[in-house]
């Protein structure tokens, strides 16, 4: 879909599917603070092109799709499971009830979850307080889906090829506590607890320098269970 407008006013109304989006809300998502003076007007002609694209769509791809005109403001009627997210916490869900039961399905409902994943969570749409806020929940959901399967396949034994991913994501995550954690644990179940130690100490210094913050608790007592045990061993 070309036009950021369009593309910013589209990934407004698809977040919340079914949802009326007041106009309020919509042209502070195109325009911020600095509406056009003729806001509503605007809006409605890039609603107007919107509509003409979700027609198309839905004649070519048979997708069940209406951009509908709904006081306040516009609502995007479409069926749920089309949607990426919606399937994504499906498999989320079904992995969590197979934890316990099936480890080996869960983590295979989750690598399905996460293969859904194109890259970052609405990167395509110009900025805006729904797109934002938005993106950082679809993050969320997408780190916590992923340090979930790290912490299935840890249990299953799995630490030494979960290394190089591991230390891959703290890379591209690098004040995110969890993967520290996880890339721990891996290293000293690898027979690697000195790597293991040097991990706590590149978190600590990061998590200094960028935070003003000292690891938590947790992550302590981690790096000194695994002190005791490589003194001790």
């Amino acid at each position: 879909m070309t036009g950021a407008k369009r593309r910013s006013l589209f990934a407004a109304l698809l977040v919340s599917p079914g949802t009326v989006v007041p106009i309020e809300e919509l042209a502070r998502e195109l325009w911020g603070d600095e509406p056009p003076r003729n806001a509503e007007n605007a809006l409605y002609a890039h609603v107007s092109r919107l509509r003409t694209v979700v027609t198309l769509l839905r004649r070519r791809s048979g997708v069940p799709i209406d951009l509908q005109t709904r006081y306040p403001g516009y609502v995007l009627d479409i069926q749920p499971d089309v949607i990426d997210i919606t399937r994504f916490r499906k498999l989320y869900k079904q992995a969590s009830s197979l934890r316990s039961s099936d480890p080996e399905r869960a983590a295979a409902a989750l690598r399905d979850a996460l293969a859904l994943w194109r890259g970052p969570a609405l990167q395509d749409v110009p900025h805006g307080p729904i797109r934002d806020m938005e993106a950082n929940r679809l993050e969320r959901e997408r780190m916590l889906a992923t340090t979930r399967l790290i912490e299935i396949n840890l249990e299953l034994g799995r630490h030494e090829e979960l290394i190089p991913d591991l230390e891959a994501l703290v890379i591209r995550n690098p004040l995110e506590e969890r993967l520290y954690a996880q890339l721990m644990r891996a290293l000293d179940s690898a027979g690697r607890a000195g790597d293991a130690l040097q991990i706590y100490q590149l978190a600590r210094v990061r998590f200094a320098e960028e935070m003003g913050l000292s690891p938590s608790p947790a992550l302590s007592r981690q790096m000194d269970e695994i002190l005791n045990r490589s003194e001790n061993g």
